[in-house]
């Protein structure tokens, strides 16, 4: 966190800018517009609308590889599976691409190479170092991966403000850290270091000054993801999704929404009285080769949705309310709701307020339960499924390789290009 005179010198440049500079320093054919207040063309509600394959993986259970009640973050790369675990504790598992369990980082404590609780977490693209953020602990640890486990490399601490999501720049050593709105104070919300703790870029913060009242409602309302090369990020407050040019270091648009003077504003946060009828916030978004899945909200009003980037046209994806019990506490929540009609299977769901966390490397990932599964291959809805008896008798086969208190399922969806 150095170099404080250039961090003054982008401030007054960015700021005096202002959103403008998105549409002027772009190329304007590189640059995805979405209208965010469109009418959608229609609602998919089928896999086979969007998808190019599903997949059912058992992941494998053992004592050491037991899942939790829901997954928090579910990571892609090169062949292998990341799946941070629910609870205080979020021990995170590493599997191969088939399911068969590896190992597990479960380094909790108060020692140097320990954490008391896992804020957030990343992969290299290579698959060589698992960077992890404990905001708790106020700081950052490296640990190197191989076949068998993990191992501590470095650690470094954190000074206010805090972040509380973390990306590694594919193909380098840099990692991003995105910081909430609610520290009004902070220089940066958006902030590139190496990994030995050196600043090497930022986006300074312009829209703590038009705050007046930090909000006490605890959220993580910054949103981070990969593409292809690329590492994508939106703040809570801009209408623009940018990318890291690791190349120029530079932070450049990559998606703007068009919001119609709608979108929700620094002087609104803290204030829900302030809060019209007709303002918008965007809370979650993906990206993969050929779509940008999107959820904001209306006034309250859920909203997901899907953009097609080959043919500049937007749907509507099927949202389901579903009772679940988490700790003991039943409650109601919205998922997207897909029809199997690939593989016959229960419907493909993901909860909207962990999108970013269920998509990874160009998939989409869900988890079925294997009590579940096994009782959804005896119902009637399995038996009426227009699919051929092969993929059936593929998830007879599964259901009926699987007790009822092993791991859940994944469900890996790979949509189409």
């Amino acid at each position: 966190m150095r170099t404080k005179i250039l961090a003054f010198l982008l401030i007054i440049i960015f700021c005096s800018c202002g959103r403008e500079s998105s549409y002027k320093t772009a190329n304007s054919d590189s640059v995805i517009s979405i209208d965010l207040l469109k009418e959608a063309k229609s609602t998919i509600t089928k896999l086979s609308e969007i998808a190019a394959n599903v997949e059912y993986i058992p992941l494998q259970t053992t004592k050491n590889s037991l899942l939790g009640e829901f997954a928090v973050k579910i990571l892609s790369v090169n062949n292998k599976i990341y799946i941070k675990n629910s609870g205080l504790g979020g021990d995170i598992m590493c599997f191969e691409i088939g399911g068969k369990f590896l190992f597990k980082l479960q380094n909790q404590g108060r020692g140097p190479e320990e954490y008391t609780f896992i804020t957030d977490f990343d992969v290299s693209s290579d698959n060589k170092t698992l960077t992890v953020l404990s905001s708790v602990d106020r700081k950052i640890l490296f640990y190197g991966i191989s076949e068998t486990g993990t191992s501590f490399e470095k650690t470094f601490s954190l000074k206010e403000p805090f972040p509380s999501t973390i990306g590694m720049v594919p193909e380098t050593d840099y990692v991003f850290l995105a910081i909430e709105p609610y520290y009004i104070t902070a220089p940066t919300l958006s902030l590139l270091i190496n990994t030995n703790g050196d600043t090497i870029h930022f986006k300074p913060n312009c829209y703590g000054k038009r705050q007046d009242k930090p909000s006490s409602a605890y959220s993580t309302s910054a949103r981070v993801y990969s593409i292809e090369k690329n590492l994508c990020f939106k703040e809570y407050f801009s209408d623009t999704v940018f990318y890291m040019d690791a190349k120029n270091m530079s932070f450049k648009p990559r998606i703007i929404f068009d919001t119609h003077g709608t979108f929700v504003t620094p002087e609104m946060w803290g204030h829900p009285e302030r809060i019209g009828n007709n303002v918008t916030s965007i809370f979650g978004i993906y990206e993969t080769s050929r779509y940008v899945f999107y959820y904001y909200w209306e006034y309250r009003i859920k909203n997901c949705r899907l953009f097609d980037k080959t043919i500049k046209t937007i749907y509507n994806l099927d949202i389901g309310t579903f009772n679940e019990t988490f700790a003991n506490i039943p409650r109601d929540v919205d998922k997207i709701k897909l029809k199997d009609d690939l593989s016959g299977g229960p419907d493909f769901t993901q909860d909207i307020r962990y999108l970013n966390g269920h998509c990874s490397n160009g998939k989409l990932f869900s988890l079925v339960e294997a009590f579940e599964l096994k009782k959804y291959v005896t119902s009637e809805d399995f038996k009426n499924a227009k699919v051929t008896d092969i993929k059936k008798n593929e998830l007879i086969k599964l259901a009926d390789s699987l007790k009822e208190t092993d791991n859940p399922v994944l469900v890996m969806l790979t949509p189409k290009e």
